[in-house]
């Protein structure tokens, strides 16, 4: 294909500068007829592989009109086809930016801050998620694929582009497997390994680069630099090369230098750190690595602790059971009818034993049941999902029971997986015979069809609620519900535990007496406890003492057990 000079004239734009030039491409700044400048792409038809063509035009044209208009991708303003001498030429335009690509941002900067990485994942995951909203796989996310856009406040807008490689792709995966020289044009240091070895699409593909990118944006180089790779290898030689290299060097150990400390770890780090890790292990869909972003509450210690496994391992980092003070009643009882088939598969087929399909831990908030759901994973040695039932609700008609069916198709793609709902009566409450139920009633029937034997697709279904009382009867038969396990509040020998750790680190007086302060705290819940010692903590600083056993015993007198407290007085002023 000719170089177009300056001047020459391309449909209704004429050529200001070339970019870049490749076998069937060119791109070129361009101006239209009130001199406002352009970004064009032109594909020459004659000289394009038949595997980047979708009906006769570039699958890129065809990606672009089926996306329409999304923030976090670029916008294609026009596109035509015209003829040349001996070949046609089809050309898109795009808005002319300002801004700069990742790569070269990241060439700059060095590894950006958490806050900056942040608003380019976020951007990342709308972009993939319109895609597959629109039954699309990129394919091709890498730092020389993401335009940078900044605002006057400094903040980055990521663009996705280049769909050159897009592919059809439903839950299912690829409604076409690509081909193999596709695939030989894909950036093995940001390409799934399945994709690379077997042109295989999953939901994974796009989210694995995504972690991929998160990592070249917090390390500033990008990961498995150190597979030797050289620009002189066949496509295939570099892609075998890269798959060995990643079995022998796990997405564990290049990430264990950026693991946060365990103190003084922004929030915004710490999610990063986990949606990372979760995107490598092929942990998550769009939604859930979405939903471990946006945490902002104390549950997300809990989860980058668990995920991240701290440098600093003590006694309370025990995995499992292991970590958990008293309750032995409890454990015994779930390691006997749950763990123990599900560790011996094989006896479990010789005797014929049905596995569990799923436990719902109740009782009174604050007591554990999320916590415990985490140990039971831990025992498995199973990744473990966690959803928020609100998280899976949309005011769309079906679009909550294809979360639903996704939430399950994702822990499926796993192998083995523990998903924890919390609060699930929020999702599987009563069914009723109201006509205007009937969007709500077909929600708790979508469930229940997925939930039927799921274990044979190695799902462990884990519900928490506070509500067992108000749980549609049909969820709670055996073959769903197997097991139903109260959580109660934490026994003495566990308040001793809680204090023990809550107290850890924290300038003492010789006085304390922890066996005491569980004596004192009977029918308190697990989470009573941190609240008593920071109150009591923040009494001692403000006298700039050590903590005492006076300081935690009048935060105790001042503090009544959650699960006994009075009603608030209603508002008012006759109240």
């Amino acid at each position: 294909m000719i170089e177009f000079t300056q001047g020459s004239h391309i449909g209704d734009y004429s050529v200001l500068y070339l970019i870049t030039a490749k076998a069937y491409t060119q791109t070129y700044c361009v101006a239209d007829e009130k001199n406002n400048q352009f970004f064009m792409k032109l594909y020459d038809m004659k000289a394009m592989p038949k595997e980047l063509l979708h009906s006769q035009e570039p699958k890129e044209v065809w990606a672009y009109r089926k996306l329409g208009t999304c923030a976090n991708l670029m916008h294609m303003t026009s596109f035509s086809r015209i003829r040349k001498t001996a070949y046609d030429i089809t050309y898109m335009v795009f808005p002319l930016s300002r801004g700069k690509l990742l790569s070269q941002y990241i060439d700059e900067k060095g590894p950006l801050s958490p806050r900056e990485a942040m608003d380019i994942t976020l951007g990342l995951i709308n972009a993939v998620q319109h895609m597959n909203d629109h039954q699309l796989c990129h394919l091709d996310i890498t730092p020389q694929n993401i335009l940078l856009e900044s605002d006057e406040d400094g903040k980055l807008t990521a663009k996705l582009f280049d769909l050159e490689h897009a592919i059809e792709y439903n839950v299912n995966g690829a409604l076409r497997l690509p081909s193999v020289k596709q695939v030989e044009k894909l950036n093995p240091f940001y390409t799934h390994s399945d994709l690379l070895g077997k042109q295989k699409v999953t939901g994974m593909t796009d989210i694995f680069s995504i972690g991929a990118v998160l990592f070249a944006m917090l390390s500033g180089k990008k990961p498995w630099s150190d597979c030797p790779l050289t620009s002189d290898m066949p496509a295939v030689a570099q892609h075998l090369k890269m798959n060995e290299w990643r079995k022998e060097h796990p997405s564990s150990e290049i990430i264990e230098p950026l693991r946060p400390s365990k103190v003084g770890t922004s929030q915004t780090a710490a999610n990063l750190f986990v949606a990372m890790d979760m995107a490598f292990k092929g942990e998550a869909n769009i939604k859930t690595l979405l939903h471990v972003l946006h945490i902002e509450n104390t549950e997300l210690d809990r989860i980058a602790e668990e995920t991240s496994l701290w440098n600093a391992r003590t006694v309370d980092d025990l995995q499992g059971f292991a970590s958990i003070a008293g309750m032995d009643d409890l454990k015994q009882k779930v390691s006997q009818y749950i763990l123990w088939p599900l560790l011996h598969p094989e006896k479990a087929e010789q005797y014929l034993l049905q596995l569990p399909n799923g436990v719902l831990l109740y009782g009174p908030p604050g007591c554990g049941k999320t916590y415990f759901a985490s140990k039971i994973a831990e025992e498995l040695h199973w990744p473990m999902k966690f959803i928020t039932s609100s998280s899976l609700g949309s005011p769309y008609i079906h679009e909550t029971s294809n979360n639903i069916k996704e939430m399950f198709q994702s822990a499926a793609a796993c192998g083995h997986c523990v998903l924890c709902i919390d609060e699930i009566d929020g999702l599987l409450s009563k069914r009723s015979a109201l006509e205007s139920e009937r969007s709500r009633n077909d929600e708790v029937n979508e469930f229940l069809a997925a939930f039927n034997e799921c274990h044979k697709r190695g799902i462990l279904v884990v519900g928490t609620t506070n509500r067992k009382d108000i749980i549609d009867p049909a969820a709670l038969r055996a073959g769903r519900f197997d097991m139903q396990i109260e959580i109660p509040a934490p026994d003495e020998k566990m308040r001793q535990r809680l204090f023990e750790i809550y107290l850890r680190n924290r300038p003492l007086a010789d006085d304390i007496d922890v066996p005491a302060l569980a004596q004192m705290t009977v029918h308190y819940a697990s989470a009573d406890v941190p609240f008593v010692v920071n109150e009591a903590a923040l009494m001692a600083a403000i006298e700039d003492v050590p903590i005492s056993q006076r300081h935690l015993t009048n935060s105790i007198q001042h503090h009544k057990s959650s699960l006994d407290a009075t009603p608030l007085r209603p508002i008012g002023f006759n109240a």
